[in-house]
């Protein structure tokens, strides 16, 4: 079976292990259109974690070896058994682990190498989809190829090529809608004084012009911190930075304002700063689906390009990997039987996806400067007086529904959806 993955992901490359041990017959390519993640030289500056809950390991520790890696490189916390480790370092993980598998369990040749079992090619595009004829076009620097495939697999994200053609070829069946969260954010890579044990810092502060500006610092491995800085522009002079900042002086003067008094001290280095000040704002959107596939075509999406969401709960790795693992199960009950896995698969996860994006608008309210102290004190309530798990805790069990913990906190969704 010839299968297409668009995306090198931790998603796509969780995807192409699961099917390959599942039997030789799958021939798999995989292209993204960023540069390998093994690649020091093209390493992104406003990359942070991924946070990885006790669900997603569990996941994950399938793959042989790597959930050593994973202790080894990620950082972990004893409370809550979280693991944090950036994206593009769990990428390259899964990279080496499959490149030094054993005959036994084949998995990722190297790039451009398309006489094994699976290749995988970067700094590649998606120009055009064709789902009649189920074939993509991909274009590199110096040529472009049509590909024709069995399987196509949409891992592309939120701004996924393979869900734009399905929604055109199928606008009612697909019905996409998508929002995007008020709040921008920036990542800036400090130095800290070592500590003891790892530990996130809460950064806040709320300036009367600008409004509140929030954030975190996750610790890393190398002894540094990623600051994962929000914020809600308020008119063009906040656009680009938090509170109209311009100068490493001043980003240093807020940093200090939004740590807590016994935060350990953070260190700007100069040029991470004048990369900070310099970067374009990213943005969070959330997005839904009615149908996560397009049966002619053999086509089907995962992760972010099914389903979008804000970042506040960590889920975004957790639904991703899940849609891998029901694809990938389904395929293993009915090998090679597209037209039952795909359907079968949009009945099963597009229920999941919609209350995964769902949970995630209760950002929309922690942060609402008239109703977050309303929410944080039913949660107080709920937590510490009726002893019942959080959103958090919810989320991250093993055996976690979405729909089920989107039941539980189904008055806070349709307040959420309603405040926005």
């Amino acid at each position: 079976m010839n299968v297409v993955i668009v995306g090198a992901g931790p998603v796509g490359l969780f995807l192409a292990h699961r099917l390959l041990t599942l039997s030789p017959s799958y021939k798999i390519r995989v292209y993204d259109c960023n540069p390998e993640p093994t690649d020091s030289e093209a390493a992104d500056s406003r990359g942070f974690g991924l946070g990885l809950g006790e669900r997603v390991q569990h996941w994950l520790n399938g793959i042989e070896g790597l959930k050593e890696q994973l202790t080894n490189e990620g950082t972990e916390f004893t409370a809550g058994g979280l693991v944090l480790i950036p994206r593009r370092q769990l990428c390259a993980l899964l990279l080496r682990l499959a490149r030094s598998a054993t005959p036994k369990e084949p998995l990722l040749a190297q790039s451009g190498n398309h006489t094994s079992q699976l290749a995988v090619t970067f700094n590649t595009s998606v120009v055009a989809v064709d789902l009649a004829r189920r074939e993509i076009t991909i274009e590199q620097e110096t040529r472009s190829e049509t590909v024709s495939y069995d399987l196509l697999v949409g891992a592309d994200g939120i701004h996924s090529m393979i869900r734009r053609a399905m929604s055109i070829a199928q606008p009612d069946e697909i019905n996409f809608q998508q929002r995007q969260r008020p709040q921008v954010w920036k990542v800036l890579q400090l130095s800290v004084k070592p500590e003891s044990s790892p530990r996130i810092i809460r950064l806040q502060t709320r300036r009367s012009q600008f409004g509140l500006v929030f954030g975190a610092c996750l610790p890393q491995k190398n002894g540094r911190f990623s600051a994962l800085i929000f914020w809600q522009p308020i008119d063009s002079s906040d656009q680009k930075n938090p509170c109209g900042i311009t100068t490493v002086e001043k980003l240093q003067q807020l940093l200090q304002e939004m740590s807590p008094k016994n935060s350990p001290a953070l260190e700007i280095d100069r040029d991470q700063a004048m990369a900070f000040l310099a970067a374009s704002p990213g943005r969070e959107y959330w997005s839904q689906c009615d149908s996560y596939h397009h049966l002619e075509g053999h086509a089907v999406l995962i992760g972010d390009a099914a389903h979008g969401m804000f970042s506040l709960l960590g889920q975004g790795c957790t639904a991703a990997i899940a849609d891998a693992v029901a694809l990938s199960s389904l395929f293993q009950q009915h090998p090679e039987q597209c037209e039952i896995v795909l359907p079968q698969f949009s009945a099963q996860q597009v229920k999941e996806g919609h209350a995964a994006s769902d949970l995630s608008l209760i950002a929309l309210i922690l942060y609402d400067r008239g109703f977050s102290l309303i929410y944080k004190i039913a949660t107080v309530l709920w937590v510490f007086i009726l002893r019942q798990p959080s959103i958090f805790a919810q989320i991250n069990r093993v055996h976690a529904s979405y729909v089920q913990v989107l039941q539980e906190n189904r008055f806070w969704i349709w307040f959420a959806k309603n405040l926005y």
